[in-house]
């Protein structure tokens, strides 16, 4: 008995030696391939600039991959860009995104075009918390609006202020601060980016725009803020007054009730997610892991941090499991008061 024994350990024990090899020396998945970063809002804007400098530097954490390639895909406020990787993209861990920041909340909002449920994407997490930063109402200088109280004056006419097509939150902000705050304004829609809007307000076709900080250091923008061309009338996403803008007026400490507030603390909420970065759903979780892992290692690499400076980028990253908490939280919003954002995006 014992010497038929011996021999069956042996070939046990070389069985198990043979699939420990084979398992490490798998190839790892990564190696040579390339891989696609997709930014749901146009060429030469915030989000363009704060993905590629990310694209830049988040390679060297994926071992072994050839690169990460750029891809702008525009449209319908960023929903084109959070439906394809919903639906199309391939949850092969090859392809993740930047979505617009407003875009999570569309499906809450009841957008028939949001044909995605943001809580089931592969989150990546966000580069910015807005810590750091804010996103402001800004005027031409030539404009005859130097402060809030301008905006509310009925001697002067509407300020006329620019939005994209699709919306965002370039203009659900605008939206809600002219309903809070009753600011006499009227938004344009139509243009079909940042660097529209920019010669739209060179032109004289419009007198300024809601933007972030980030994205006024670049292209035309930063030129009108070195030229001292910009006014600064209200800044949102902040509870308290920015170090940086000690002297304009946060939208909340403007709000006369608790349920003006409680509607800006709701328009202000994709400013906690500035840039949120996602894969499709189902992604491999070890391929998930990968890329999660890969995307913080970033905001503590010295190259990347030294040019996130240079861009004047907020770098406060919160995790994929955080931002996903902060949108399934969204989710159970008060009806009344989704309903009165609605009623206000839609203009009744």
């Amino acid at each position: 008995m014992r010497a038929s024994i011996a021999p069956r350990l042996s070939f046990i024990a070389a069985g198990v030696l043979a699939f420990a090899f084979s398992a490490n020396a798998q190839p790892n998945f990564y190696e040579g391939k390339t891989v696609s970063l997709i930014v749901g809002n146009a060429a030469g804007g915030g989000y363009d600039v704060a993905a590629r400098a990310l694209a830049r530097h988040m390679r060297k954490y994926i071992p072994g991959i050839a690169n990460i390639i750029v891809k702008n895909m525009q449209g319908a406020g960023g929903l084109t860009a959070a439906n394809y990787m919903y639906s199309v993209a391939e949850p092969d861990g090859l392809t993740f995104a930047v979505l617009s920041r407003a875009t999570p909340m569309q499906p809450t909002l009841g957008v028939a075009a949001a044909t995605f449920k943001a809580e089931n994407f592969t989150w990546l997490g966000t580069s910015s918390s807005y810590a750091d930063s804010a996103y402001f109402l800004v005027t031409m200088g030539d404009a005859p609006f130097k402060t809030v109280a301008d905006l509310r004056n009925p001697a002067l006419r509407p300020a006329l202020i620019g939005g994209l097509g699709a919306g965002g939150t370039d203009t659900d902000v605008v939206l809600v601060a002219k309903d809070v705050l009753n600011l006499n304004l009227k938004l344009i829609r139509g243009y079909k980016g940042s660097t529209d809007l920019s010669i739209a307000m060179e032109r004289g076709e419009i007198d300024g725009r809601a933007i972030g900080w980030a994205p006024l250091q670049v292209g035309a923008y930063g030129n009108y803020i070195r030229e001292g061309r910009l006014r600064f009338l209200l800044q949102f996403g902040r509870e308290t007054r920015w170090a940086r803008m000690p002297d304009v007026p946060t939208a909340r400490e403007l709000a006369s009730n608790p349920q003006d507030r409680a509607m800006l603390e709701l328009v202000e909420l994709p400013f906690r997610v500035t840039y949120p970065y996602v894969a499709p759903p189902n992604v491999p979780a070890d391929r998930a892991q990968v890329l999660q892992t890969a995307f913080m290692k970033t905001f503590q690499d010295p190259d990347y941090l030294m040019e996130a400076k240079k861009l004047d980028l907020d770098v406060s990253p919160l995790d994929g499991a955080t931002v996903r908490g902060m949108i399934a939280r969204l989710a159970q919003s008060p009806p009344a008061l989704i309903a009165r954002y609605k009623a206000i995006l839609d203009g009744k």
